[in-house]
C-alpha cells in the first residue's frame, strides 16, 4: 500500500461523490448513467484529482454504490440480481482520471445509509435495503452478484490502493440512541462483513478495509481480519478519542489510518499532529466537493500534503 506500514505519515482527502448514489450506475434519474454519460461531472472530476496532485495529495476514498439507489439491478421481491450496464463504464471512467493525475483510490463499495429508512423521490428508492444485509440468501446474492463483480474486474488495478467494504456500518445497528427502526443485530451485521471481506479476499490482491465511525465500533471489525484498520474522528467524540495512542486500541501490528476528518474544523493542523502522534499511518479530510457541515479543504491540508512530499 502506499501508506500502511510506511514510515511516512501521508495525508489525503475523501472525495466520495459529485452526486450522492449517482455517479455509478443508472437511474430514473438518469437513465443513461453516472460518471461516464455525464461530460461536466468527468470535467469536474478532472480538474480536482488534478489540483489534488498538485497539492500533493496522492489517496483518495470515494463512494460507489452508496445506498444502491443506482447501479443495482433488483427482481420485484426486491432481490439483487446484479449490476446495471453503466456501473463499469462509469467505474472505468473514474480510473482513467484517477491514472491520469497518479491518484489512487480507495473505493467505498457500499454506505450506511442502506439501511435508513425508506424514502422514495422522482421514482427512486433511498435507503431502505437493510434486508439485503439481514436475510441470508438475499446478503449471499449482494455480496456474489453485486459486490464480486466488481471487486473480480478492478483486482489488479494500481490505481485502487485497497478496498472499503462499507462506510460507517455501525449506524446500521439495531441499538444505541441512533440506532435506526428495523436495524441490525450486531451478529447479522458482522456476517455480513465477513462475508464481503472474504469477497475481496478470494476476488482481488489489493488490501480491504472498513471504515468504522469511530473506537467504539472497533469490536464489530476486529475479528475479520482486516489488512489494516480505519477510525473516523469528528470533534464531537471529543479530542481524548484521537490522541488515544493506536498500539493501545488492541488492533496487533496492523496499520490504523484515520479515514475521515472533519476539514471544516479551525483545528486541523492540530488534528493532523494528535493523529501522526497517536501513530496513525495516515489522515483523510472530509471532504472534497461534498457540501455538508462538516466538509472543507482547508489551506492546512494542503501544507501538510506538500511538506511531506518534500
Amino acid at each position: 500500500m502506499a501508506f500502511a506500514g510506511s514510515s511516512r505519515f501521508v495525508v489525503g482527502a475523501n472525495l466520495p461523490w459529485i452526486g450522492y448514489g449517482t455517479d455509478i450506475g443508472a437511474s430514473t434519474w438518469y437513465p443513461a448513467g453516472g460518471l461516464s454519460a455525464q461530460p461536466a461531472r468527468l470535467d469536474l472530476l478532472d480538474r480536482t484529482f488534478a489540483a489534488l496532485a498538485t497539492d500533493g495529495l496522492s489517496v483518495v476514498r470515494t463512494f460507489l454504490l452508496c445506498d444502491a439507489r443506482s447501479g443495482v439491478r433488483f427482481t420485484a421481491d426486491g432481490r439483487p440480481a446484479g449490476l446495471d450496464e453503466a456501473v463499469f463504464p462509469d467505474i472505468d471512467a473514474l480510473l482513467a482520471i484517477a491514472r491520469r493525475h497518479g491518484i489512487r483510490l480507495i473505493p467505498v463499495l457500499l454506505d450506511f445509509h442502506l439501511c435508513k429508512p425508506p424514502r422514495i423521490a422522482g421514482g427512486v428508492q433511498l435507503g431502505g435495503r437493510s434486508r439485503l444485509l439481514a436475510d441470508p440468501s438475499t446478503r449471499l446474492a449482494l455480496v456474489n452478484l453485486v459486490l464480486r463483480p466488481i471487486v473480480e474486474r478492478y483486482g489488479e488495478e494500481e490505481a485502487i490502493v485497497a478496498w472499503d467494504v462499507m462506510n460507517e456500518p455501525e449506524w446500521c445497528l439495531a441499538r444505541g440512541p441512533l440506532a435506526r427502526r428495523g436495524g441490525l443485530t450486531f451478529d447479522t451485521l458482522q456476517e455480513f462483513l465477513a462475508e464481503s471481506v472474504r469477497c475481496v479476499r478470494d476476488s482481488a490482491r489489493q488490501p480491504v478495509t472498513i471504515g468504522c465511525a469511530g473506537t467504539t465500533g472497533l469490536d464489530l471489525v476486529k475479528p475479520l481480519d482486516l489488512d489494516f484498520y480505519q477510525i473516523h474522528w469528528y470533534e464531537r467524540f471529543g479530542w481524548p478519542a484521537l490522541e488515544r495512542p493506536v498500539a493501545d486500541l488492541g488492533l496487533g501490528d496492523r496499520p490504523v489510518i484515520l479515514g475521515e476528518f472533519p476539514g471544516r474544523s479551525p483545528y486541523v493542523a492540530d488534528v493532523l499532529d494528535a493523529a501522526k502522534r497517536a501513530g496513525y499511518d495516515a489522515a483523510l479530510v472530509w471532504s472534497i466537493l461534498s457540501e455538508d457541515e462538516q466538509s472543507a479543504y482547508p489551506a492546512d491540508v494542503v501544507a501538510w500534503a506538500r511538506a511531506l512530499t518534500e
